[in-house]
């Protein structure tokens, strides 16, 4: 899943251009309807963990990332219903929470970043809604808040890309595979996951036990451990609650 599947239409904002935009709150959860699994940040393990699947995989590029699984098939999130909504009381990951807004990667390649929004977006210059921008072109609290939050996630994938490296470091990766029966006798697989190896953590040395715990990573790692488990929550949805077996 990539973010290029939900931000459509992109667009850099400016305070002349778009000086009288506003943009509505997000109402609909409709561009997540199609994904099963969406990547999620070091930060958001404890919270996703409740609610689902936390694994990693690997991007084409051979990157290794965490996601939290939202469905059991291809273009399915088993979270979304049909009038674009995201079950109460479940965690919304910050991926989506972001939307429509996104920072981009400046061309000048110099580290900074600037604030797009899906154009595409149907509250995108809205008649009401956030205000971008002031009569002087200044930006607005609101919108402050947004680029405050976009940056604390980038800030926050930058982590997890350390514990990640970290991992790899200590050789605390193992490959996995979920293989799930629905009630009709229907078997689903996952494969080409990857979860933390918890006896060759056992196996680690002090030093390297206390550095993942004093950078917090410790705890992450359990919260993804734990959360396997949430494939039974998948499988209940997908089975309406009928039961059904599962290994993993």
């Amino acid at each position: 899943m990539t973010e290029k599947g939900i931000y459509q239409n992109p667009i850099f904002l400016n305070a002349v251009t778009h000086k009288s935009t506003r943009i509505a709150p997000v109402a609909r959860y409709d561009f997540a309807t199609n994904l099963n699994s969406v990547v999620i940040v070091g930060q958001e393990f404890l919270e996703s963990a409740k609610h689902y699947p936390v694994v990693f995989t690997k991007t084409q590029n051979q990157e290794i990332i965490p996601v939290s699984i939202l469905g059991l098939r291809n273009n399915e999130n088993l979270f979304v219903d049909a009038d674009g909504k995201w079950e109460k009381d479940r965690y919304v990951p910050a991926f989506f929470r972001r939307y429509p807004f996104i920072l981009v990667a400046n061309a000048r390649q110099d580290g900074s970043y600037s604030v797009c929004v899906d154009a595409d977006y149907p509250g995108f210059d809205a008649d009401e809604g956030m205000p971008l921008f002031d009569e002087n072109g200044e930006t607005t609290e609101q919108f402050k808040k947004v680029i405050e939050f976009l940056r604390g996630y980038n800030a926050q994938y930058e982590t997890t890309r350390d514990m990640i490296r970290m991992l790899t470091e200590f050789d605390l990766f193992k490959d996995f595979s979920a293989n799930i029966t629905l009630p009709a006798g229907e078997k689903i697989g996952f494969a080409r996951l990857m979860m933390v190896d918890e006896m060759a953590m056992f196996n680690l040395e002090d030093e390297k036990i206390l550095d993942l715990f004093r950078k917090g990573y410790l705890a992450w790692i359990y919260a993804h451990l734990y959360s396997l488990s949430n494939f039974r929550t998948l499988m209940s949805k997908e089975g309406r609650g009928k039961g059904a077996g599962e290994d993993a």
